[in-house]
């Protein structure tokens, strides 16, 4: 698999890892999808569909991501 390498200052990485945190994902998931790809996460997508909780999670964090980028 690829991998993208960026640098990012301590304040912006901290910003990054609250964020993240905000939305119960881990902060590599949270950059690959503020990247516009796909998070990797921990479930596959048969379990993320089966399972109510998770689905209305990832829900609102897409809500979430189009609010801020629509800001």
């Amino acid at each position: 698999m690829p991998s993208i390498t960026f640098h990012v200052d301590d304040d912006e990485r901290t910003d990054l890892a609250r964020r993240a945190d905000r939305d119960k994902v881990s902060l590599s998931d949270y950059i690959r999808v503020r990247l516009g790809l796909r998070a990797l996460g921990s479930h596959s997508d048969a379990e993320l569909g089966s399972d109510p909780d998770v689905a209305q999670q990832l829900a609102d964090h897409e809500r979430r991501i189009q609010a801020l980028e629509a800001r």
